[in-house]
């Protein structure tokens, strides 16, 4: 990545020359935790951080987006019991996500993005996202690499079940993976593992489900099938994830509220 985009190699006269009236800061929100036998604990932040990367360089020259150093530990207590992750606990996460926040709007951005690579912070980045608004008046946005290949059609080979299940160590992970780090990815060792879901109304994820933290569901680690990964699709699957997240960064870059006319004094 050209290092014109990445804060952390610019000096702070030329952060304070940056024309911040558009301009967005994205922050890749990793994690270090297990992904089952075939993947590196470090797969959520190889995939925030490598997909933003990519994106970042097809911008055109004068897009105003700067990158910041990611987020490599986050909350992923849910994978608690399985050696190697490191975790933090949503408080201490949110209180590092708002102060990160407090630091950007007082080098003068107006326009935040947290580029998520974890399921486990969503609940944090819903909250946070909000509450950065509020204090400091910050146009705030979250998103994430892997929505852009969501509803992709899978090779025959791989286990139905994975359009519903496949949310850990799953195809779409190892796909990524798979393309921005290939040495990392133990083929021979990728196995799929379904949990055994009871057939009710509650779900896994979704509108309505029950929490959950991996070792109730899952012995290896894997929900999914992370089977059949060929070169092809793994660069089919990196090309829609950059392709969307490109969109997403200039999106951001454009967009304002619309504010309403002042009514009742408010």
């Amino acid at each position: 990545m050209a290092n014109k985009r990445f804060l952390a190699h610019m000096t702070w006269p030329e952060v304070k020359a940056i024309d911040k009236s558009k301009a967005l800061a994205v922050l890749p929100v990793g994690a270090t935790e297990q992904h089952g036998h075939h993947l590196p604990l470090y797969t959520d932040t190889i995939i925030s951080s490598g997909v933003l990367e990519r994106a970042m360089d097809r911008l055109p020259e004068v897009a105003p987006a700067y990158l910041l150093p990611p987020i490599t530990i986050s909350k992923s207590n849910e994978h608690r019991g399985f050696p190697g992750t490191i975790w933090v606990g949503a408080k201490t996460l949110y209180d590092m996500l708002f102060e990160i926040g407090r630091s950007v709007h007082e080098s003068g951005f107006r326009k935040l993005c947290f580029f998520n690579g974890h399921g486990g912070n969503v609940g944090v980045l819903h909250s946070v996202t909000r509450d950065i608004r509020d204090e400091f008046g910050m146009t705030t946005f979250f998103g994430s690499a892997s929505s852009y290949v969501n509803g992709v059609d899978l090779p025959p080979s791989v286990d139905s079940r994975e359009k519903d299940y496949g949310i850990h160590a799953s195809f779409t992970e190892t796909a990524l993976v798979k393309a921005l780090e290939p040495e990392l990815v133990k083929d021979e060792l990728a196995k799929p593992c379904f949990p055994d879901y009871p057939t009710t109304g509650i779900g896994l994820t979704g509108k309505v489900y029950a929490q959950w933290k991996t070792e109730d569901w899952s012995s290896t680690g894997v929900f999914g099938d992370p089977t059949g990964v060929t070169d092809e699709i793994a660069a089919e699957y990196l090309e829609l994830a950059v392709e969307g997240t490109v969109k997403f960064l200039q999106d951001m870059i454009d967009f304002e509220y619309a504010k309403p006319p002042t009514e009742d004094g408010l």
